[in-house]
């Protein structure tokens, strides 16, 4: 992102929104520069991330492969950890508000 561009953060939101708007809230949570791809079962998992990448290719958009976790099933995402049980508050997020 170019450090010049003024309302950077919300223009490269809105760019994320609209590329991904098939898939928001159906098939995957954008937040940012952060994707989470959800589904149970693997092979429909591999599927919608390969979807989401060609999206991403298509709005010239790459992602840094050491920044990304693939096929994970517990995970922590904006402070909630993200499982097939469901989502959960993050403990260390959990005891720090109590403290």
């Amino acid at each position: 992102m170019p450090f010049a561009l003024t309302n950077a953060l919300s223009t490269f939101m809105r760019l994320m929104n609209h590329g991904l708007r098939s898939f928001i809230e159906k098939k995957c949570v954008v937040h940012f520069d952060d994707i989470l791809i959800y589904r149970k079962g693997l092979n429909e998992h591999i599927n919608r991330l390969r979807q989401v990448l060609e999206i991403l290719r298509n709005e010239r958009l790459y992602a840094n492969i050491n920044k990304c976790d693939f096929c994970m099933k517990i995970i922590v995402f904006l402070g909630y950890v993200v499982s097939s049980k469901g989502i959960e508050m993050d403990e260390a997020k959990n005891k720090a508000f109590q403290e």
